[in-house]
């Protein structure tokens, strides 16, 4: 993927912390809004106008953010392989136009291991999902 998935001013997102025991950030995903919207409409059965129109409203409506809260937590099992001491739990989802805290933006567009992919939800369309594990 050419663009990171980054939150900005044309670049509608949601994004999810993941915390550890102390509640210090340990990950961040963040998706776009094309990827939040079908994702949260794909598991609750809407059809794809559904999504469709969140995308072009540039805002998810509140049962597509439950939706797709319910992705991101999911998601959290991906962090949770090793030592059951050091599993991560999501902490929050912000919504798209949501002012992220500073630490976390700065997470998002600053150093660390990431990884970005466009994601092809079946019957629903693409979106992008990055996933930034901070230094």
């Amino acid at each position: 993927m050419d663009e990171p998935v980054v939150p900005t001013a044309r670049r509608a997102c949601c994004v999810g912390a993941y915390v550890d025991a102390n509640a210090d950030i340990k990950a961040l995903v963040a998706a776009d809004l094309h990827l939040a919207a079908r994702a949260g409409a794909a598991l609750g059965l809407v059809p794809p106008t559904g999504a469709d129109t969140a995308i072009e409203n540039r805002e998810l409506p509140a049962a597509l953010y439950d939706n797709f809260f319910e992705v991101m937590n999911i998601f959290s099992s991906l962090f949770n392989t090793g030592d059951p001491n050091e599993h991560l739990k999501l902490s929050i989802v912000y919504q798209p136009g949501t002012v992220i805290p500073t630490n976390a933006a700065m997470q998002l567009r600053g150093l660390g291991k990431r990884a970005d992919f466009h994601l092809d939800i079946d019957g629903y369309g693409r979106g992008a999902l990055g996933v930034v594990v901070p230094l």
